[in-house]
């Protein structure tokens, strides 16, 4: 709690809320409703996709997919793992470069 002195010379309290397990200047960064997914293309990992905005969902992938030019994109997401299936093994390896972009520049 922090004391304050109000306009009438009586002291006034303001308080102060943390989030729980959340202490004064213990370096952690706070983030909330932040959902993250391992990203595969087959079964090469990718790395870890975080959505940042809550309305956000796997098809951000698919459009970023789409942008790039490919046309096909068939995407499979089963619990925290988003499986990119493209249609061949030339399309696979462009789609992983793609993605490794798509999720450093995140």
């Amino acid at each position: 709690m922090y004391y304050n002195n109000t306009s009438t010379g009586m002291p006034g309290i303001v308080p102060v809320f943390l989030l729980p397990g959340v202490s004064e200047g213990d370096g952690r960064d706070v983030k909330l409703n932040e959902d993250s997914y391992d990203l595969y293309v087959n079964d090469d990992y990718i790395g870890k996709h975080s959505f940042l905005v809550q309305k956000e969902d796997a098809s951000a992938i698919t459009d970023f997919l789409n942008l790039q030019g490919f046309s096909h994109v068939n995407i499979e997401v089963t619990g925290d793992h988003i499986v990119v299936h493209p249609t061949d093994e030339e399309e696979s390896d462009r789609m992983e470069k793609a993605l490794k972009v798509f999720l450093k520049n995140r």
